[in-house]
């Protein structure tokens, strides 16, 4: 966001228009100018990360297990050099399909238009699936120049209930993406793309083989990572300073590094590259040989090693837990922690104390370090995950109390309050490497535990609705919890869309926010629900597209009785509530100020809001909080008169209005904010309507692209690329 310098503004009556020492507020309503509300905004992206690009650069491995090529790569690349704009690798799962197309765009050197000879190398971004029902759903696929995009559809593909509907949209893009110098890789399931289909099924290319995952590991190991190469754990001999092997006896033969039995081919390509990097990390902290071989075996024989040891006491196997859970917590308090998931509050006579293990020794059984002040496994990276799974797996009838316990610890005054934010992540990728949702049940609990449990919630939910496997379930999940009578399931759904969730599925996001916002009362639900979406509105990023859903929703929702009727309306003064950590309604005012289109939309949104008896009070709050924050200069002055002069020739006997305007009988003080624009106000009463503002640089405004609707079963494919 570019800074500008701001500049008194003295147009209005009082000269309260922007303060010149009022940095924040100049910035954010001179950036507001640039944002283009009127335009509907593609699915979000990302960047491929330096890691992945270079792993399909400098550590591809290109033969299968039997030294066969892999042609998976070759066949998409070239489809893509015959000016297939979107092509699509289908197979199982664990296959390397996504490496596959990463490959063929990173290989792809496209022409640049009318530059001779030229050769571009694509920008390489992921598709984030940002819908509701892919088949329903009218979206716009990304369409920026010069990129190869890579989306990941096959957690859902098998499930499709038509197939060829959703199929003919990623084709239909192709048009868009040729006029862009653009391609697209669409990763699809075993199941659910209509190969058979002549015209849908020819540019499809189904994996045949997979790499073996230990060459992958080797050649990640050999390529990106040499320190870990230097170490030869991984190597097929290793050879000592005198050039004999590592354990070379007599007769001279070679032996085999002491990992490389533990490699398997069968490992799936993105276990196998995690490997690596896992590798790396231990080499770089300078880590043992028994660290390399636990994490290669993810930590399988040491976790199994302490179950043994640690049969027959239900005391160390709780401390184990404890451990994990309130890692970074002083000894004491981790025993504390395991006396609460044992029940035990039996007091230990002066014997049993003085006859049985010290604490630190029982730490050392179950594998955690103490220093006498906290507890530790920064020495065994990756195992806490490690004794979670085999908790959940080996011993499931202990799933219920488990998450109980989790629920106890992480309360407002629990042991690990402060640690939610780490059991979030802990339990995300449980969640993840079981494909069990059962994991993010302490999510609603945490969402009414303030400002920590919410960020917890948040942060847990947003992780697991990433995932490609398990993200769809976790999606449908959160929508279906923003929709329930329960309060605290809607909390639930209105604090993910908070986090990063609001950023990377934006759409889905506001699906969930209008579910909770069509809430009978304004409840907690509700208020979490208003804040989320001044948020989303406050990322400038997102405010075209919230804008843009915000004003649908009023237009399709006109009758009292549809639920969404009253969410749209509460929605727009969510937007317009004046917040300085959300300054949405700071952005749309400043849009108001050079674009028309804003100014009719804040009338409406505003002659809708007061048109609903329930929302007078809300509707008076806003009024009050507007003229404050043009006191404060956080709101321009002239376009409030702008837009609340429209407002009041329509709604002049509206209850909200005429309080604002007239007072209410029986009130002592008014605030001087309020009676100074009040002052505005009636100064402008008279002034014809001021004709539109025009657009910056004399352009013509952008036409809004007409929104389709749920059920048209055209998809339009021109340009822009709208499906």
């Amino acid at each position: 966001m570019t800074s500008f310098t701001a500049q008194p503004d003295n147009r209005a009556p009082g000269g309260n228009g922007i303060h010149a020492a009022n940095n924040t507020y100049s910035t954010l309503l001179q950036a507001g100018r640039d944002i283009n509300l009127h335009q509907q905004e593609p699915l979000p992206t990302e960047p491929v990360s330096s890691l992945e690009n270079e792993a399909v650069r400098r550590a591809w491995v290109a033969e299968d297990e039997d030294g066969k090529e892999i042609t998976t790569a070759p066949g998409v690349l070239a489809m893509l050099g015959r000016d297939e704009r979107v092509v699509v690798i289908a197979g199982p799962p664990g296959t390397g399909k996504s490496a596959a197309g990463l490959r063929a765009l990173s290989d792809l050197r496209p022409a640049l238009p009318g530059v001779g000879g030229s050769r571009l190398r694509l920008r390489l971004e992921r598709v984030l699936p940002d819908w509701d029902s892919v088949e329903k759903d009218k979206f716009l696929l990304p369409a920026e120049h010069g990129r190869g995009y890579l989306l990941d559809v096959s957690g859902e593909s098998a499930s499709w209930e038509k197939p060829d509907v959703t199929a003919r949209k990623f084709l239909g893009h192709a048009d868009t993406l040729r006029k862009k110098g653009s391609y697209l890789v669409v990763i699809a399931g075993e199941h659910g793309w209509p190969e058979t289909d002549p015209v849908l099924g020819h540019n499809v290319v189904r994996v045949v083989s997979a790499p073996p995952g230990d060459q992958i590991t080797r050649r990640h190991i050999e390529r990106l990572y040499p320190q870990v190469a230097r170490r030869g754990w991984l190597q097929e001999t290793v050879r000592e300073a005198d050039g004999r092997s590592e354990g070379e006896g007599s007769d001279g033969q070679d032996h085999r590094a002491p990992l490389a039995d533990l490699l398997r081919a069968d490992m799936q390509p993105g276990d196998a590259a995690a490997l690596a990097l896992e590798l790396s990390r231990i080499s770089d902290a300078g880590g043992t040989l028994k660290d390399a071989r636990d994490l290669v075996l993810r930590w399988r024989e040491r976790v199994s090693t302490v179950f043994r040891e640690t049969q027959d006491s239900a005391d160390d196997r709780a401390l184990l837990l404890a451990a994990v859970m309130l890692e970074g917590l002083t000894p004491a308090e981790v025993l504390d922690g395991a006396r609460l998931l044992l029940k035990d509050q039996k007091t230990r006579g002066i014997r049993d104390i003085l006859t049985g293990r010290d604490l630190v020794t029982r730490l050392e059984v179950v594998q955690a370090k103490s220093d006498g002040q906290r507890v530790t496994f920064s020495h065994l990276p990756g195992y806490p995950a490690a004794v979670l799974r085999h908790f959940w797996r080996q011993l499931s009838d202990v799933q219920p109390n488990l998450i109980k316990w989790v629920k106890q610890l992480t309360g407002p005054k629990g042991l690990g309050a402060a640690r939610i934010r780490e059991i979030a992540d802990l339990l995300a990728q449980l969640a993840v490497d079981e494909g069990d949702l059962r994991p993010l049940d302490v999510a609603q609990t945490w969402a009414a535990a303030g400002d920590a449990g919410q960020d917890g919630a948040s942060r847990l939910l947003a992780r697991v609705a990433r995932d490609p496997a398990l993200g769809q379930e976790a999606r449908t999940k959160l929508r279906a919890w923003a929709g329930q009578e329960s309060r605290a399931n809607a909390a639930v759904a209105a604090v993910v869309c908070q986090g990063p969730f609001s950023q990377e599925y934006p759409r889905q996001a506001l699906t969930c926010l209008r579910w909770v916002l069509g809430r009978p009362e304004r409840d907690s639900a509700v208020s979490v629900a208003e804040g989320a979406l001044r948020a989303m509105g406050s990322d400038v990023r997102l405010l075209p597209r919230v804008w843009a859903t915000v004003n649908r929703w009023l237009t399709e929702c006109k009758e009292p009785d549809d639920r969404n009727h009253l969410a749209a309306r509460r929605a727009v003064l969510a937007l317009l509530h004046p917040d300085a950590a959300h300054p949405a309604a700071t952005l749309l005012l400043a849009n108001a100020l050079e674009h028309a289109d804003t100014v009719d939309e804040l009338v409406q949104g505003w002659s809708a809001a007061l048109s609903v008896p329930a929302l007078e009070a809300r509707c008076e709050e806003v009024l009050t909080a507007w003229a404050k924050a043009v006191a404060d200069g956080a709101l321009d002055a002239d376009a409030v008169v702008e837009v609340l002069n429209h407002v009041i020739r329509e709604h002049w006997m509206t209850g909200p209005l005429s309080t604002f305007i007239a007072g209410r009988a029986g009130t002592e003080y008014t605030a001087q904010s309020v009676v100074d624009l009040r002052g505005r106000l009636i100064l402008r009463w008279n002034v014809p309507r001021h004709a539109h503002p025009k657009p910056r640089g004399n352009q013509p405004l952008q036409p809004r692209p007409a929104t389709p609707l749920e059920g048209d079963p055209v998809p339009h494919t021109e340009a822009g690329g709208e499906v």
